[in-house]
């Protein structure tokens, strides 16, 4: 009857904590001597109890004591419950050939594109050798169209290497590897294979794929700021006996070169940035801006287009002898108010969307820096035939987040479609070079305090936005330390400020700290941003313990022995877990984290209803359990990095989290799988409890929905197309059992 009462009591002060009444009622219960809730109550109720007023002082003294009675051994021994095979096991090696076999039987059923989202990067060598000569081809030429360029290079070149028994696709598969190359920014090999076809269908007057290898080399010409070179090459293609079949392509660059050598001998800033053809074409085109990065990989044009009628044909940007073909229909169109007149004079609806955005990354073999005063030419063809440039001042820009998320929002539509996968390829490469850039420059390093025994682990805990979190953390852990005295790991806490617009407050804050709390820190304050990535990266650099905890600020452990067990649970299974996660509770208790999985979300818009996303499992629920669940570390297929433990070195052999992801989503999982390709597991401890106050830690929110979902959107396209393949092999081959 007693327990009835208190779990009564216990549902009744979770659904309002505000009982002073309740609370003393409960208190004295324990007090007569009834059992002491179970520790899934006891960490639910704490939750709760931060929004109530406190019970007297010397019954909490009493709980306190009777939660240490029943305090969990964090030496006892513990199983591991695995659920997938190791990677190189025979059981592996069985599933990758299922997956192959099944891909290969996908595509001859059906079209190669609907088979490339299920390839990625960490795609098995062996698909090449199992499709013939035309499934080959076809699937290559494909992911060159949808610029997929990293896996239509190995297809092709697979191809190629079968040689003459290749037939008539061996010119084309020569031709599309080279496209791939030069999508890829490997323009030497790019111009080498070309020239190599293109002398080709200088002897063989039938090769067409010789033909086409001599325009894109006009091209390459033109971009290396070379015309003298495009016009002996357009020469030759208006001597070939393919120039009838190809007369756009090769109209446009005769208009190019015609144009250079026109510029070349009148006034460039006497063109204006405007072009008014209302009366006569119904059209009106005006650049605003072009902004380009200082070393010249991130071109940003923004302007106003009206042309209802589709007249613009080709768009080309010239820098003086350097010409670059840009792509009008990777540009996105928002509405402007303030241009109802000049709709009205070409006869567009008043709601036509004229707001022109349009984002260009380089490859940074191809970038060209900007010069000081540099100005730039917009050279535009109309399908009429009509011709003309706008002149524009370009402006150095440095793209610090919100203009590399603009890049995004030019990028992506509003749907999260995206237009150009290659171009969003180059602006995360653009991204990962501008971070890895910054951290080669010198932070603020200061330790505060002295450790009494060195450390067995290193927390590293990034702070952005918010920094009152590094208080309270420091808080626990100095009345963590005070009840623990020696009996407590040595740790060496890691706060990096990834926010110097908050030094001041920062420092000020420091000083408080050092002041108030025993626990020795140290601190790490970043020049620039760096996101989650370069900050928890900066933060490892000064880790000196074998051992690494990777923390949000906003996370608390809910007991005292939930590191400590975190901590020895690792060092038990030194082999087998590469990656140790945590049970993370929300404030009410409920289940924040317990492991994540990877999932489609097909009712998603655009690429987020068609990649890999991953999710948290029972996330919001409010569920208890048992002592044996508790007692094994648990497999799972990814954990989150908000409280995610693994040897120091072993983090920084897999290189630390990829600076791919821009801003900050998806680089726990990569590092997950990542360890997973060393063949470790990740598991997740659900004895060590922590609380987490989810995203309240970086402080930021978008201004804009739609805009933080293309950022998501684009770090999930990453992470797809790394891990698709190795993600379909998980949900295929999950076996479970538990180990000692």
């Amino acid at each position: 009857m007693m327990r009835a009462t208190t779990a009564e009591l216990q549902q009744r002060l979770l659904h309002n904590p505000g009982d002073p009444q309740g609370w003393k009622t409960l208190n004295q219960l324990l007090q007569e001597g009834e059992s002491t809730p179970e520790p899934e109550a006891k960490q639910t109720m704490a939750a709760a109890a931060s929004a109530a007023p406190a019970p007297p002082r010397q019954k909490r003294v009493q709980k306190q004591k009777s939660v240490q009675k029943t305090s969990f051994d964090p030496r006892t021994p513990r199983p591991l419950h695995s659920r997938w095979t190791s990677v190189g096991s025979p059981e592996e090696r069985r599933l990758i050939e299922n997956q192959l076999a099944e891909l290969v039987q996908q595509l001859q059923a059906e079209e190669p594109e609907t088979l490339i989202p299920r390839l990625g990067r960490d795609l098995p060598a062996g698909l090449v050798d199992k499709l013939d000569n035309p499934a080959l081809y076809a699937l290559g030429e494909a992911c060159y169209r949808q610029e997929r360029f990293e896996l239509g290079l190995p297809l092709l070149q697979g191809l190629i290497a079968r040689g003459e028994e290749a037939g008539d696709l061996l010119d084309w598969a020569r031709l599309f590897a080279a496209r791939c190359q030069r999508g890829s920014g490997l323009l030497g090999e790019a111009r080498s294979s070309f020239e190599s076809l293109a002398a080709k269908d200088a002897g063989e007057s039938n090769c067409e794929p010789g033909f086409h290898a001599q325009v894109d080399l006009a091209w390459l010409d033109l971009n290396a700021g070379n015309p003298e070179a495009a016009k002996e090459r357009l020469q030759i293609l208006l001597n070939s006996s393919f120039c009838s079949e190809h007369e756009t392509v090769l109209d446009l660059l005769g208009r190019v070169i015609s144009t250079l050598e026109w510029l070349e001998t009148n006034p460039r800033n006497q063109l204006s940035h405007i072009r008014d053809l209302a009366d006569s074409a119904s059209l009106v085109f005006a650049a605003d801006a072009l902004q380009l990065s200082p070393c010249g990989t991130l071109l940003q044009l923004e302007g106003w287009l009206v042309d209802p009628n589709r007249q613009v044909s080709h768009l080309c940007l010239i820098r003086g002898r350097r010409v670059q073909w840009l792509d009008l229909g990777q540009a996105q169109y928002r509405h402007r108010g303030d241009l109802a007149e000049v709709l009205q004079r070409c006869g567009a609806p008043a709601d036509f969307d004229a707001g022109l955005k349009l984002a260009v990354a380089y490859h940074q073999e191809e970038a060209v820096p900007l010069d000081p005063g540099e100005a730039a030419e917009l050279f535009v063809v109309l399908r009429n035939g009509d011709q003309f440039c706008l002149h524009r001042p370009m402006v150095a820009v440095s793209f610090d987040v919100p203009r590399f998320k603009g890049l995004l929002d030019a990028a992506i539509s509003d749907r999260c479609s995206v237009e150009s996968p290659g171009c969003l390829v180059r602006i995360r490469e653009a991204w990962s070079r501008q971070m890895q850039q910054r951290l080669q420059r010198p932070a603020q390093h200061q330790r505060h305090g002295t450790r009494s025994k060195p450390a067995e682990l290193s927390v590293v805990v990034p702070l952005y936005g918010r920094i009152d979190f590094m208080e309270y953390q420091l808080n626990w852990f100095n009345a963590w330390l005070r009840r623990l005295g020696s009996n407590a790991p040595g740790l060496q806490l890691i706060y990096v400020l990834d926010d110097p617009r908050l030094e001041a407050e920062f420092r000020a804050l420091v000083k408080r700290c050092q002041t108030l709390y025993r626990m020795p820190f140290e601190t790490v304050i970043n020049p620039e941003n760096l996101g989650f990535a370069g900050a928890n990266n900066r933060g490892v650099l000064y880790a000196t313990a074998p051992y690494l905890l990777l923390l949000n600020s906003d996370v608390l452990p809910a007991n005292d022995h939930s590191l400590e067990t975190m901590l020895r649970a690792l060092q038990q299974h030194p082999r087998r877990v590469g990656a140790l996660g945590a049970r993370l509770l929300f404030d009410n208790g409920g289940i924040q984290h317990v492991g994540m999985e990877f999932v489609k979300e097909d009712d998603l818009d655009g690429e987020l209803g068609r990649v890999w996303l991953n999710e948290h499992p029972l996330k919001g629920v409010n569920v208890g359990f048992g002592e044996q669940e508790r007692l094994e570390l648990r497999e799972v297929e990814a954990a989150t990095a908000a409280c995610l433990l693994m040897q120091t070195e072993r983090f920084r052999t897999l290189g630390g989290f990829s600076t791919h992801y821009v801003v900050g989503d998806f680089e726990d999982s990569d590092l997950c799988l990542k360890v997973r390709r060393m063949g470790l597991g990740i598991y997740v401890d659900l004895e060590a409890c922590f609380y987490h106050l989810e995203r309240q830690s970086v402080g930021y929110g978008e201004k804009s929905d739609a805009l933080k979902m293309k950022v998501v959107a684009t770090n999930a396209l990453e992470h797809h197309q790394r891990w698709c393949s190795t993600i379909e092999r998980l949900k295929s081959g999950q076996q479970v059992g538990v180990q000692p």
